[in-house]
């Protein structure tokens, strides 16, 4: 291949780069599009590829500039895809901070899994949730809507325009108070189990002092904010699945430009 023809291909794969580059964060850290469990080059193909693709659907424009501008035009879309990236995962920050909490209030912290792929240990009842929420989204489309609107953020955003830092800005703060609400809702049932639990030791403490009811509590009370969390867990899912919603609507939010 000759020189000439090299300078001519050059714009229109920094382009697709460019809408690659967007994408790269997401497929790294969010299960939507790989996540952490696919190896490193699986979710680099992905990010990339559908990046190309978004850059085929929009025209397949070349990139205007020499190559200062597109280091900075790449830096920005790294920049941009790693906070989409954060607000994709959202939902799985949530899951995983309520089931965390649903473990400590029924004591059961203990009993950590350590994931050796995500070098990090995980609560039982957080995994569990993950899991189920990657399973639920995919059944309900939840994936295929923040798939789509990380898509839409080209058709708003040209690649390797700035965007816009005050979008971003409340897109986070939003997305880390759903992070709050969400663990909070999903440990509420759990709270109510174990202080159910604790309700009926205490009073048969009381009534009979002498059978040492105390060692023998936490059992019960794990037992019982287990089957809180699994009698609850029809509302649980729903509110994940709105939270879901609420990432693809910020993802949306966040790819305005200046």
């Amino acid at each position: 291949m000759t020189g000439a023809s090299l300078a001519a291909i050059a714009p229109l794969a920094s382009a697709a780069v460019l809408h690659g580059l967007r994408l790269l964060p997401v497929a790294l850290l969010c299960p939507f599009l790989g996540g952490p469990l696919v190896p490193p080059v699986v979710r680099s193909a992905v990010g990339l590829g559908l990046g190309a693709s978004a850059w085929v659907a929009g025209g397949a424009g070349p990139f205007i500039g020499g190559t200062g501008d597109f280091l900075v035009a790449s830096a920005r879309e790294l920049g941009l895809g790693a906070a989409l990236a954060v607000i994709a995962a959202v939902p799985f920050e949530a899951a995983r901070a309520g089931g965390r909490l649903t473990d400590t209030l029924r004591g059961a912290t203990l009993a950590e899994l350590h994931v050796a792929p995500l070098r990090q240990r995980e609560s039982a009842s957080g995994d569990l949730l993950v899991q189920s929420l990657i399973a639920l989204a995919s059944a309900t489309g939840g994936g295929q809507l923040v798939v789509a609107a990380l898509l839409s953020t080209f058709q708003v955003l040209p690649a390797g325009a700035p965007a816009a830092p005050r979008a971003l800005l409340a897109a986070g703060l939003e997305g880390a108070s759903e992070i709050l609400a969400c663990a909070l809702s999903v440990g509420a049932p759990a709270a109510a189990g174990v202080l159910g639990a604790d309700l009926a030791l205490a009073i048969a403490a009381r009534a009979a002092p002498r059978l040492q009811i105390t060692p023998l509590a936490q059992p019960p009370r794990a037992a019982f904010g287990l089957l809180a969390l699994a009698v609850a867990s029809a509302a649980i899912a729903a509110r994940l699945t709105s939270a879901v919603a609420l990432s693809a609507r910020l993802i949306r939010v966040s790819g305005a430009g200046t």
